[in-house]
């Protein structure tokens, strides 16, 4: 049996940030569950507003890397949980260093 190739271009970091997801004009309270240079992996309240493609703002507070905002792309969407392609890095340099 040949192993699953993975298709991610950065590792994941196990992360727990509060996080609000701009959708239009409307926010929803979540949380990021893990973080890569280029993409959050969110868990948010059922919504149809995030569908695959849609772009949104994201305001991230972390107690280690302080609050910022990133832009991402909605790549994947399973009931709560959605995996969003940022369109800048996701400064989580000092955190793979750990």
């Amino acid at each position: 049996m040949s192993a699953i190739r993975e298709r991610r271009r950065h590792p994941r970091i196990a992360v727990s940030w509060p996080v609000r997801v701009w959708v239009d004009d409307e926010a929803l309270l979540g949380r990021a569950e893990d973080a890569s240079r280029h993409g959050l992996w969110l868990t948010v309240p059922t919504t149809t507003s995030l569908k695959l493609g849609k772009v949104c703002w994201i305001d991230v507070l972390s107690e280690e890397l302080g609050s910022f905002t990133v832009a991402g792309e909605v790549r994947y969407v399973s009931g709560r949980r959605v995996g969003l392609e940022t369109t800048r890095p996701v400064p989580i340099t000092r955190l793979e260093k750990e």
